[in-house]
């Protein structure tokens, strides 16, 4: 197990998520190919597609907490623990309600109490920012989504996020990864059934291509879909590693827990009334350090 900071070791117990992010015993089977000479990626695809119409017509919103880490610029950085509230784009009585995001940080302590709030079409598309930590918590930004600045703690724009657009990448990464290996042979398919992500009920799907050929970026990935839910909650992606029985090396992880969904969120949770609010969390948090 990667060694993590004493804060972030206390954030796993005080709030129970390292169990929330074990995977239990499930029973593998690979994915049958829906036509026979048909790419191993295809049954995944459509499984992968049809969890988008699923989300596109049945989610509007949801509150979660994400735990991530991610590799940005070749190093991997600390585990992020984030309470997140997201609002897709929808229509009530013929007006259009746009996609909003807003974020607070809990973890690491370099982070915390960091705010983040994007709504579609306000702020001049900026996102408005609260730095939060230990010596920043008072600052506050506004800042271009797709620029440096922003990216230089999340591989992803906060304009992605969200279970739609979560999907939308994959199906994108499906499509590149069938023409980077339109033979298939350097890609193998399993399905598990039975997986849990904490006590959640998950299909696990797992891709991995043995060799780095034909451009192919990563060694394997791990997609955990909620049964009940049918949503992603959880995703891993590791490159090959440097000698054969090496730990592969972590590329990203993304994990949900606490989800709600279609919770009916108002608009004064995308205010920007919410980067001023004290948080009970983070003050519980502090307390830990």
């Amino acid at each position: 197990m990667a060694r993590i900071g004493i804060t972030t070791a206390i954030a796993f117990l005080a709030w129970g998520i390292f169990s929330a992010t074990s995977v239990a015993q499930d029973t593998k089977d690979e994915m049958e190919r829906t036509v026979e000479g048909d790419h191993p990626l295809s049954a995944a695809l459509k499984f992968a597609e049809s969890r988008s119409e699923y989300i596109q017509k049945n989610i509007r919103d949801y509150s979660a907490r994400l735990i991530k880490r991610e590799r940005i610029d070749g190093k991997l950085q600390n585990y992020q623990f984030i309470n997140v509230k997201m609002r897709c784009e929808q229509t009530r009585d013929g007006e259009v309600i746009p996609m909003a995001v807003f974020m607070q940080y809990l973890a690491p302590k370099s982070l915390r109490d960091r705010r983040v709030l994007y709504v579609e079409g306000e702020n001049n598309g900026r996102i408005l920012v609260r730095k939060g930590g230990v010596s920043l918590q008072h600052v506050k930004l506004r800042i271009d989504p797709t620029s440096a600045g922003a990216r230089r703690e999340s591989n992803y724009p906060i304009t992605d996020v969200g279970f739609d657009k979560v999907i939308r990448r994959l199906i994108e990464r499906l499509v590149e990864d069938m023409e980077k290996d339109p033979s298939g042979e350097n890609t193998k398919v399993t399905s598990f059934r039975g997986a849990q992500v904490g006590q959640r009920d998950c299909t696990r799907i797992q891709v991995v291509h043995p060799k780095p050929l034909g451009g192919v970026d990563y060694h394997q990935a791990n997609l955990f879909v909620d049964d009940e839910l049918k949503l992603p909650i959880r995703l891993t992606v590791h490159d090959w590693p440097e000698k054969e029985g090496q730990e592969l090396p972590l590329i990203e992880e993304y994990t949900y827990v606490d989800l709600k969904v279609n919770v009916g969120l108002e608009d004064s949770e995308f205010s920007a009334k919410k980067l001023e609010s004290k948080s009970d969390e983070s003050a519980k948090t502090a307390s830990n350090d």
